[in-house]
């Protein structure tokens, strides 16, 4: 009898706080948390009721936010709408980058910025950005509108699967930020800087309730060939021969079929190569709809770092410590260098979640007296340390343009890495650039050696530098441009 009187008090109870959460109204929600409280004598029951509240005021909430996008957006699309309409592009945007001191800022995050920065300074491009902590853009002077989004979860010591997680609820939490500020303003795109999952997701979820055009930035495809239609079996064997775990490689081929099928539904891909393009292409997505603008790097800006005296290192790596940059076959091969030049020294920069493993890695091999493992440092540091260095090692098996290699390039080093099809496209003709077949690890040192044995890097120095000279980060920019006003108007 006492058992079903309280039951009923707390489905009535339930239902009159649905009712409020409905109606928006904040203080009986507290009133109906307060009694509820006290109902000790049921606490499984207060749980699963606390639970389900929970769960219905977040849907209410998205709910409500989806109708108000949808709502703004017939009016936006009305004439009433145009007595506010100006000449200038508004661009919205969701940036996720992981935290630096986790994985190293990449070439998308630094393309990001480069071109926001020249865009921005033009006056004609407005663009609000959601972003997460800490920030990028900060004391940048980039001018644009940005919203910080903090992930709750740490990844420190989660491994893959605690990235993946936090990935996750970050981008729930960008989605919710993301719907609240669309659905005040009048934009013209939105716009995902890179085409990993919690870039792409929340945008294309914005895109799909707004009704805005989507552009996508993509960087890379994770495939070593240009497959056509690679199967799940494809793409999950490709991870697991670059070192990835069952369940990473699990999570990876499904997030990567994910991607690929929402790429297939945005109204424009700007790609940074023709090997990227390509694949995009030959696994569906529109050709009419992909573009290639590539990369720039500022060779002025890394000019102004100079470094004189003797070099420090033999080798260096610069980028995320993570196994699909091949860190672990430089290791490998750096111990083969060793036998033949005992003295050798190879520096690692950046950090990632593999660095850990590395320096474990190191220890085993017995390579503690030959390979440093430094850690992230800023670019200006990052610099001088690669002009400390004889050679530039980069044994990567997923990339998009290299623009870690454009930089070695810009700072007078010769470049030893895998020939994979963007690298190749974009570096196959420069002489200072020594292609290796993909995890030959013998082949990997002995080029390696043989680029040391040469002792002419003055002379590759200028050739390295002569390649990337033109590169400018305003071409670039301005192509972007033309496509997110060719995404507009289309």
């Amino acid at each position: 009898m006492i058992f079903g009187l309280y039951a009923f008090q707390a489905i009535f109870l339930q239902s009159t706080l649905v009712h409020a959460c409905k109606k928006g109204y904040e203080c009986r929600i507290k009133i109906v948390y307060s009694i509820l409280a006290t109902m000790s004598r049921l606490t499984f029951l207060y749980e699963l009721s606390i639970c389900c509240l929970k769960i219905m005021i977040y849907l209410d909430m998205l709910r409500a936010e989806i109708l108000t996008c949808v709502f703004k957006r017939i009016l936006v699309s009305s004439k009433l709408y145009s007595l506010w309409n100006d000449d200038s592009m508004r661009v919205f945007s969701v940036f996720f980058h992981p935290d630096p001191s986790i994985s190293a800022v990449g070439g998308a995050e630094k393309r990001f910025v480069e071109t926001l920065r020249i865009l921005r300074r033009r006056g004609d491009v407005e663009v609000t950005i959601v972003e997460s902590k800490p920030s990028l853009l900060w004391g940048l002077g980039v001018g644009c509108e940005n919203h910080e989004i903090s992930n709750p979860i740490s990844a420190h010591k989660g491994g893959w699967l605690g990235i993946y997680v936090g990935w996750i609820v970050w981008s729930l939490k960008a989605l919710i930020r993301c719907l609240r500020i669309v659905r005040g303003q009048n934009y013209d795109l939105v716009l995902a800087p890179n085409n990993t999952a919690p870039n792409l997701i929340p945008a294309y979820f914005v895109h799909h309730v707004s009704h805005l055009p989507l552009c996508v930035i993509v960087h890379h495809i994770d495939l070593i060939s240009l497959f056509a239609q690679p199967s799940f079996s494809t793409v999950y064997h490709t991870y697991r021969e670059t070192g990835f775990s069952r369940s990473a490689s699990l999570l990876k081929t499904l997030a990567f079929r994910v991607i690929l099928e929402v790429l297939k539904r945005c109204d424009c891909c700007i790609t940074v190569s023709n090997s990227t393009a390509r694949t995009l292409v030959n696994n569906g997505v529109p050709e009419e709809r992909v573009y290639v603008t590539g990369n720039g790097v500022d060779v002025e800006y890394i000019d102004g770092f100079k470094f004189e005296g003797r070099k420090s290192y033999d080798g260096v790596f610069v980028g995320r410590i993570s196994r699909e940059k091949g860190v672990f076959d430089l290791v490998a091969a750096w111990r083969r260098i060793v036998e033949v030049k005992d003295d050798a020294r190879l520096l690692f920069v950046g950090s990632g979640p593999d660095i850990d493993a590395v320096r474990c890695r190191v220890v085993e091999l017995g390579l503690e007296r030959n390979v440093v493992v430094k850690g992230r440092c800023a670019d200006g540091e990052m610099y001088k340390l690669m002009k400390a260095s004889e050679v530039f090692i980069f044994p990567s098996v997923f990339e998009g343009w290299g623009l870690t290699v454009a930089e070695a390039l810009a700072c007078g080093l010769p470049v030893v890495c895998y020939d994979i099809p963007a690298l190749r496209e974009v570096f196959g003709k420069c002489r200072s650039v020594f292609l290796v077949p993909i995890r030959d690890v013998e082949k990997l040192a002995a080029t390696v050696l043989e680029v040391l044995d040469m002792n002419r890097t003055s002379v590759l120095a200028g050739t390295s530098r002569n390649f990337v000279k033109n590169l400018s980060w305003s071409r670039v920019a301005m192509q972007d441009l033309q496509v997110l006003n060719s995404c507009c108007h289309n």
